[in-house]
């Protein structure tokens, strides 16, 4: 699997968060995999809000017939967030970009999908997800 660390790293330079994402990306079903993989529009990007500067982001723009351009933006405090709660949330944004922000179906909620896809997966939204601050901060 070390296609998965070389790929992770070509966007995330942040170790610990490389490692985290690419945690979770080995446990995912190969074709979620390789959809991301393969799609040359399909970015990640890592920010620190708490640094001061203004973040930017390059966004590619989605070709004629393309569903969307599909990027995950990941706060560097992720990394140090309680374990269970980051392999969650890495999960749910992986089934955002896999499910290209939209339901499994015309009337499914998109997070409500992402919540089901990331349990499907294996991983379950924390009951204590709500009590977790750490994202309101740097």
């Amino acid at each position: 699997m070390e296609y998965l660390s070389s790929f992770v790293a070509r966007f995330i330079q942040h170790s610990p968060l490389q490692e985290r994402i690419t945690a979770v990306l080995q446990t995912l079903p190969v074709e979620v995999v390789q959809d991301l993989l393969r799609d040359p529009r399909f970015t990640m990007a890592a920010y620190d809000p708490a640094d001061g500067s203004h973040t930017h982001f390059h966004i590619p723009l989605p070709g004629r017939g393309d569903a969307g351009s599909r990027m995950i933006a990941w706060k560097i405090s992720l990394a140090h967030a309680p374990l269970d709660f980051a392999n969650y949330v890495i999960a749910h944004e992986f089934a955002h970009a896999y499910l290209r922000n939209r339901g499994r179906t015309h009337d499914e909620d998109p997070e409500d999908a992402a919540d089901a896809l990331a349990a499907a997966w294996g991983y379950d939204k924390p009951r204590s997800a709500m009590r977790y601050t750490w994202w309101r901060r740097s």
